[in-house]
C-alpha cells in the first residue's frame, strides 16, 4: 500500500527523476538532473517560509519508490486587516505507471486537509482541475487570463513558426524582411499597435525598501495580497534569477518626479519575449508603468510583452492595445 507523507531532503532524487520522466523533459535537452534536484531543493524545502506544519508531499510506495509528489510553499497573506496562513501549491506529480488515480486524489486530500487556512493552487492540468474542483475549490478564470502586448508584430508572428515543425526554417529566412515590415508599422500605426512610448532612461533596479514600503499601498487592503519580509524578497528575486539559463532578469522603480509609481520584473528569454513576473501600480499609475515597461522591453530587443492578468487592471491593458488569452493551463 502506497502511503502518503512529507517531502524530506531524501526525496530530492526520485522527485526530481519523476519531474523529468513525466514531463519529458530531458527529451526537450533540459539542463539535467543536477539543476532539478537544487531546484526542488531551493522551492520547497529551502524557502525561509519553511513551515513544518505545511509541508510539501510525496506519495511512497512499500519499497521507498516516490510515485507523487505535490509541492508547497507557505505564505502570510492578508486581506482587510486579516491575517490568514496560505499554502501555494504546485508541481503535482504523478507517475502513470502505478494507479494514479489514486494517488493524486490522495496527495490532493492531503494538501487540503492541511493546517492552513487557505489553500491556492496554480497552472492546473484538466485532470488536476477537476480534482481540485471535486473536492471542493473553484477555479479563477480570470486570473487564469494572460495579456501580451505585441511591440514588433511581425517579428513576433513569425516566433509562432518557429515553433511549428518543418517551418523554423522559413521563419529565419523572413527574418529580414519582418524587420523592415515592423519599422513600416511603426511609422504607419503609431498610436495604435505602437504607442508615442517615453525615451527609455535610466533605471533603477527595484530593491527591497521600495518594494516593502510600496507594495501593502499598490496591493490596496481589500485585496488578497502576501505580506513579504526582507529575507523573502531577497530569496524571491535570486529565485527569480536563476530560473532559466539563458536570458537575463530586468527590474526598475517607475517614479515621477520623486514619487514612486510602481515598478515591475520581467525576464527575456531566447524567444525574445518579456515575460513579466511581477507589476506593481494601482489604477491610477498603471498606465504610466505600463508606458515605461514596454518601453524598457523593447530597448533590450523584445518583440513582445506578455504577464498574468490581474483583473482590477484590465481596463488599463485594453487601453494599451494588449490581446487577452489563455496558455495552456
Amino acid at each position: 500500500m502506497a502511503h502518503i507523507r512529507p517531502f524530506v531532503a531524501g526525496d530530492v532524487p526520485q522527485v526530481a527523476a519523476l519531474h523529468r520522466k513525466v514531463f519529458k523533459t530531458a527529451d526537450r535537452g533540459d539542463s539535467g538532473p543536477e539543476s532539478y534536484q537544487a531546484y526542488f531543493s531551493r522551492v520547497f524545502l529551502d524557502t525561509p517560509a519553511y513551515d513544518h506544519e505545511i509541508p510539501s508531499l510525496v506519495c511512497e510506495e512499500e519499497d521507498g519508490a516516490v510515485v507523487g509528489f505535490l509541492g508547497v510553499v507557505p505564505r502570510r497573506m492578508t486581506v482587510n486587516g486579516q491575517h490568514f496562513r496560505a499554502a501555494i501549491s504546485s508541481q503535482f506529480i504523478v507517475d502513470p505507471s502505478c494507479r494514479s488515480g489514486f494517488v493524486a486524489v490522495g496527495l490532493a486530500k492531503a494538501f487540503l486537509g492541511g493546517r492552513q487556512d487557505l489553500s491556492i493552487s496554480d497552472e492546473a492540468s484538466d485532470i488536476s482541475r477537476r480534482i481540485w474542483e471535486g473536492l471542493g475549490g473553484t477555479t479563477s478564470l480570470w486570473h487564469s487570463m494572460r495579456w501580451t502586448r505585441p511591440l514588433r508584430p511581425t517579428r513576433f508572428a513569425l516566433s509562432f513558426l518557429r515553433e511549428r515543425s518543418g517551418m523554423a526554417p522559413l521563419a529565419t529566412a523572413a527574418e529580414p524582411l519582418a524587420r523592415l515590415a515592423d519599422a513600416l508599422v511603426a511609422r504607419l500605426a503609431r498610436g495604435r499597435l505602437y504607442l508615442d512610448l517615453p525615451h527609455p532612461s535610466r533605471h533603477d533596479e527595484l530593491c527591497e525598501t521600495v518594494f516593502l514600503s510600496h507594495l501593502p499601498g499598490f496591493a490596496g487592503p481589500q485585496n488578497l495580497s502576501v505580506e513579504y519580509d526582507a529575507r523573502t524578497f531577497r530569496w524571491l528575486l535570486d529565485l527569480a534569477r536563476r530560473r532559466k539559463a539563458s536570458g537575463r532578469l530586468h527590474t526598475a522603480i517607475v517614479r515621477k518626479l520623486h514619487t514612486v509609481m510602481g515598478w515591475y520584473v520581467f525576464h527575456i528569454g531566447d524567444d525574445r519575449t518579456a515575460e513579466v513576473l511581477q507589476i506593481a501600480a494601482d489604477t491610477a499609475t498603471m498606465p504610466f508603468v505600463l508606458d515605461r515597461l514596454f518601453a524598457h522591453a523593447a530597448k533590450e530587443g523584445a518583440i513582445a510583452v506578455s504577464g498574468r492578468l490581474e483583473p482590477r487592471f484590465l481596463q488599463s491593458f485594453s487601453d494599451k492595445h494588449c490581446v487577452f488569452h489563455m496558455r495552456g493551463p
